[in-house]
């Protein structure tokens, strides 16, 4: 019976961590991983941003510019921002863009691929942090 309930707890333990074939990062090992990368993913809008994630929790962030910037005749453009590891184990990055505030959080999920991802292992939300 002990060995029974030990390994329904490790299955519960792990489900719990396990997101769509992946694995959610721990708040420990995402500050790890984190710290002292550049950052850079493809938002809905097909706009590439990076960033570097300075142990300050501050960073410039640059970006192609494709939602925004055909029809204003800009392209490439930065803006100030702010990352850090919230309570619950969420990556949250604030960018102070020119039109808009970007806000967000998301847990961390690595995929069997060793790829990074939002939420979720979805090609979308993929995102890569670089030494």
């Amino acid at each position: 019976m002990r060995y029974f309930s030990s390994v329904l707890v490790a299955m519960l333990c792990s489900s719990v961590l396990a997101d769509e074939a992946g694995l959610r990062l721990s708040k420990d090992e995402l500050t790890a991983l984190v710290t002292n990368t550049e950052s850079s993913y493809l938002t809905r809008s097909g706009s590439l941003q990076r960033w570097r994630n300075d142990p300050s929790g501050k960073f410039v962030a640059s970006t192609d510019n494709k939602k925004h910037g055909g029809a204003m005749g800009m392209r490439a453009s930065s803006a100030p921002g702010s990352w850090r590891i919230s309570d619950e184990g969420k990556y949250c990055v604030q960018i102070e863009w020119r039109r808009d505030t970007e806000d967000w959080c998301a847990f961390i999920v690595k995929g069997e691929d060793g790829s990074y991802y939002l939420t979720r292992v979805d090609p979308a939300r993929k995102i890569e942090f670089l030494k």
